[in-house]
């Protein structure tokens, strides 16, 4: 099935899925295990040697990388963002991403990357929350900035700040790793406003913010 920007819905490649380990809890001692062994199979060989020849022969012209920004909270499969400028160190390097894009396009496939703009991870250690001493400085302050079913962070958008952030993070992926389009997690968590229940319309600006962004710098991205 081809979508209005002529792309046959896109191969699924899920982060999490690459070495197909099991998510589960996980001692320090086996964390670092796991990190170490990570290091050794890179994303790179796996993928030329066996899943983008099959992509092709399927007939799909593109694939999502799903989960790939730096997140901590594992059983997540990558939603509960900590660092929104930086590829999931559990499975690769920066240039192993890179690689693994720069060798897609070559195959002549499209790469599509799922990114999070809906919401951030709760932790103070290691994401945005609490970045200042307060639980304001990205998000919505007190329970409108939570959303319960998830213990995460809830961006507030009407700040021109947090315009700043997503919008310069959204050109960062753009242009240090070639992603060719976005695939937008979570929408309706973006437009509605009644604490996840979706009852209440919110606001488009950001959308289009970084529609007008990648149009006026990525031209190609949207044809």
């Amino acid at each position: 099935m081809e979508t209005h920007l002529g792309l046959r819905t896109p191969f699924l490649l899920g982060s999490c899925s690459l070495f197909n380990q099991q998510m589960e809890s996980h001692t320090m001692e086996e964390t670092m295990i796991r990190q170490k062994r990570s290091q050794e199979l890179t994303h790179t060989p796996t993928l030329e040697m066996m899943c983008f020849p099959l992509i092709k022969r399927l007939g799909y012209n593109a694939v999502q990388i799903m989960a790939v920004q730096e997140h901590s909270y594992y059983v997540r499969f990558g939603y509960h963002v900590t660092n929104f400028f930086a590829p999931s160190s559990h499975f690769g390097t920066s240039d192993d991403l890179k690689s693994l894009i720069d060798r897609a396009h070559k195959m002549g496939l499209l790469v599509l990357m799922d990114i999070v703009h809906s919401h951030a991870s709760n932790n103070m250690l290691d994401g945005l929350n609490m970045f200042d001493g307060t639980d304001a400085h990205y998000f919505h302050s007190r329970s409108k900035g939570h959303r319960w079913m998830w213990d995460s962070r809830l961006f507030n958008y009407g700040s021109w700040e947090v315009h700043r952030f997503l919008l310069s993070n959204a050109r960062w992926w753009l242009e240090e790793y070639k992603f060719d389009r976005f695939r937008f997690d979570v929408v309706t968590s973006m437009m509605y406003t009644h604490h996840g229940l979706q009852n209440e319309f919110g606001v488009w600006e950001i959308f289009w913010l970084i529609m007008l962004m990648v149009h006026h710098h990525f031209p190609m991205v949207l044809k």
